[in-house]
């Protein structure tokens, strides 16, 4: 922090440093005996500070410094929001999430996890192909069983709901419980674990619920038009999560929700590197990226003026 000059006046020196605050400068006022001191704590724009303590000496009465003291004081209050909601974020995370209990605070991610577990088990689709297709299991938690895939015309777009249209409407989520193997499913449950914990924990089960259930049913529905009905894995899920923190932690940190920027990096880099990978549910991944975005963000869209 430095001192960039002083003013005799006190109401002229707080003005002057609320002039600097409204303009990205993070300034106040200090008695200094006689007089009172200007401070600047961004020592990478001292020079602007000076430049405009040079300014406002030779004419106080502009108006530009008119109102300034209301504007600084709610850019202040905004900006002690946005510390407290990060400060109560850390303790939320650290404090509590690390002394177990989560399963409490966290019930329908743990039930997620749960179900990929035991359907991938179940199903013996960790086991390789050949166990995935001869299992009955599996072929009951398909988009499309195998017997209707075999029998469709593979340039008809809706032979890949047969199943669905006959009443077996579970189909258009149950995909998403089996995977393919370990690390299929233990990457898959670490972002499920990691993200949604977050949002079952600040925002509610049931606003969780809504989300899985669109982030499930309409990425599953697109890769089915798209590439077919033969996939399966929660990464859609997973990663419409990821796009939900995302557009919190940008756009509403109220909300306490939180992915850091290196976090952001790989996850996006992760995206695009799977792009050139073959057999993997791509249009899921983007569409559920979208899914979750669009939740996030269309809240705050009808978020009335003035709240932060």
């Amino acid at each position: 922090m430095r001192q960039i000059g002083s003013i005799i006046k006190q109401a002229d020196a707080e003005r002057l440093a609320a002039y600097l605050v409204t303009n990205g400068i993070t300034a106040h006022a200090e008695a200094a005996g006689d007089e009172w001191a200007i401070w600047v704590r961004d020592e990478n724009r001292l020079d602007d500070a000076r430049e405009a303590f040079q300014d406002f000496k030779h004419n106080p009465e502009d108006r530009r410094y008119k109102d300034v003291e209301r504007t600084a004081a709610q850019l202040r209050r905004e900006e002690a929001l946005r510390r407290e909601s990060a400060r109560k974020h850390v303790v939320e995370m650290r404090g509590k999430w690390g002394r177990g209990g989560s399963a409490k605070r966290a019930p329908l991610v743990f039930a997620l996890i749960g179900l990929c577990v035991m359907a991938s088990l179940w199903t013996k689709s960790m086991d390789g192909l050949e166990a995935y297709h001869a299992s009955k299991e599996a072929d009951m938690l398909r988009f499309a069983s195998l017997e209707s895939m075999r029998t469709a015309d593979d340039s008809d777009v809706a032979s890949a709901f047969i199943d669905i249209r006959r009443g077996e409407v579970w189909r258009l989520i149950t995909p998403i419980f089996m995977h393919g193997d370990l690390w299929h499913l233990v990457m898959n449950i670490y972002w499920v674990y990691y993200l949604g914990s977050q949002i079952e924990h600040f925002e509610g089960t049931r606003k969780l619920g809504f989300l899985v259930l669109a982030a499930a049913l309409i990425p599953n529905v697109v890769q089915a038009v798209s590439h077919g009905p033969n996939f399966l894995g929660i990464s859609g899920v997973g990663v419409a999560f990821f796009g939900y923190v995302w557009i919190k932690t940008k756009y509403d940190p109220g909300s306490r929700l939180f992915v850091s920027n290196f976090t952001i990096v790989i996850f996006i880099a992760y995206l695009f590197y799977r792009l050139f990978q073959d057999g993997i549910a791509n249009q899921a991944h983007f569409v559920g990226l979208g899914v979750g975005a669009i939740m996030a963000y269309l809240p705050l869209l009808f978020r009335p003026s003035g709240k932060s």
